[in-house]
């Protein structure tokens, strides 16, 4: 075994700062394989740093070594030497403090082993579970989230809280996940705010909603925001179709406000439809959470309760009956009840690292419909407007396009272009590979689907 001689971290930050400057800024001859493995390891020695600095963070907050020095509080020094906000100097140090309270993660973060965000959000959870559970089962929790973050990203982890508690509690589970959640939407509820600051020609604005609010935001956002793109599709306006995702969803708000301040109100007018999951079995466990957001999205009842009293509800029973999901040739775009299935079944787009909604996704044809593909469920995956594009078949097959194709259990997948990988390995979108579960909804070849509006 090769021993290596520990240096003080100031002595490494130092050299490492050094050797920063040593860096040629002339990269036009490299590769493209070789400037992607640049970037990968770039970013994990940026988070190795970033963990380490918001380990000295905390540190020098616990013994108090700002006021000693410099008689300022350890939030109001980083905003002395660094050009931070109040605001991001009192998070960096909130963020700090955090971390260093798990030093499982902590230790992890630091090794590189775990991402920054992936930190971040298991030192979250764990702080929301830790009213709820015992200084044991604190510990067992922290352990097991390690052990899940080889497979899911940052936001899953983030929604990993009934598995942490089934892990750790198993008994008592639902009990102390209905709990969590509840103390997270009083939470919520009592942070809310807006605040609007006036810039020159602007109105600039930030803000904290609770989660049902906020997802209702999101979703009438996200439909206005289709409805303006589809239009100037249509149109063939090519000043429309230039802003920015940031600027579609800014059209968007003002469309919202726009059709709210020429509208009379009515009740339940404009509300998003919700997709309910009825699988009894998992029903009489636990009816939090049933596919209202996401996947993997938990509500409490109460949330539950609210959100369904103000959205059009549409019960999707599993396995009874059914309306059809084959329309054959009949017509190329999917029906209602194909697009509910798909919603339930890939959750958005389903290109591997996508997150795209799926009120932002078409449906794709996997043979297509100029071949003589059928519009049905097992033919069809759901797609965002970027990677339709990278998947759609050329007709005249001049381009090396990713394919789509099913894998066992009925969940797609995709194969890389050879260009990209010339061994063609499949890749799955997280949220299908992460749980290892069948489609949710009817699988490719089922034509029943009950309830579906």
């Amino acid at each position: 075994m090769v021993m290596v001689q520990l240096r003080t971290a100031g002595e490494v930050l130092a050299e490492f700062e050094r050797l920063l400057d040593e860096v040629d800024p002339v990269r036009s001859g490299l590769d493209a394989g070789t400037r992607l493995e640049w970037v990968r390891r770039a970013r994990h020695v940026q988070g190795r740093v970033n963990t380490l600095a918001a380990l000295l963070t905390a540190e020098a907050d616990r013994v108090h070594a700002s006021e000693r020095a410099t008689g300022t509080p350890m939030a109001s020094w980083l905003g002395m030497g660094e050009p931070l906000s109040r605001r991001e100097a009192a998070s960096a140090v909130h963020q700090a403090r955090a971390l260093a309270a798990h030093p499982e993660v902590a230790d992890a973060a630091a090794r590189g082993e775990v991402g920054v965000g992936q930190a971040r959000a298991m030192t979250r959870l764990l702080d929301g579970l830790a009213p709820q559970l015992q200084p044991e089962q604190q510990a067992h929790a922290e352990t097991f989230l390690l052990g899940l973050a080889g497979q899911l990203d940052s936001d899953q982890l983030s929604k990993a809280g009934p598995r942490v508690l089934a892990e750790v509690a198993p008994k008592e589970a639902d009990e102390l996940a209905e709990t969590t959640l509840q103390r997270q939407a009083e939470a919520a509820q009592r942070a809310r705010s807006l605040r609007l600051f006036r810039e020159g020609g602007s109105v600039r604005f930030e803000g904290s909603l609770p989660r049902v609010d906020g997802e209702l935001l999101i979703s009438l956002l996200d439909v206005h925001g289709e409805r303006l793109r589809r239009t100037a599709i249509e149109s063939r306006d090519p000043a429309s179709l230039g802003p920015t995702p940031e600027q579609r969803r800014a059209d968007a708000l003002v469309s919202l406000l726009r059709s709210a301040a020429g509208a009379k109100p009515q009740p339940g007018l404009g509300v998003a439809r919700v997709l309910v999951k009825l699988d009894y079995d998992a029903l009489r466990r636990s009816a939090a959470g049933a596919g209202l957001i996401g996947e993997d999205e938990p509500l409490s009842a109460g949330e539950l309760r609210q959100l369904c009293c103000d959205a059009e509800l549409v019960p999707v029973v599993l396995g009874g009956a059914s309306e059809v999901l084959d329309v054959g040739r009949k017509q190329r775009l999917v029906t209602s009840a194909i697009r509910t299935a798909l919603i339930l079944r890939d959750g958005g787009c389903a290109f591997p690292g996508c997150d795209i909604r799926p009120a932002l996704c078409e449906a794709h044809h996997v043979t297509p419909w100029w071949e003589g593909g059928r519009t049905s469920l097992s033919n069809c995956v759901l797609l965002c407007h970027s990677h339709h594009g990278l998947v759609e078949p050329n007709r005249c097959g001049l381009r090396d396009q990713w394919q789509v194709r099913w894998a066992s259990g009925g969940l797609p997948e995709f194969i890389p272009p050879a260009r990209i990988d010339p061994e063609r390995k499949p890749l799955q979108s997280r949220r299908h590979s992460a749980t290892g579960r069948p489609p949710q909804g009817a699988p490719p070849g089922t034509t029943s689907l009950a309830g579906a509006a």
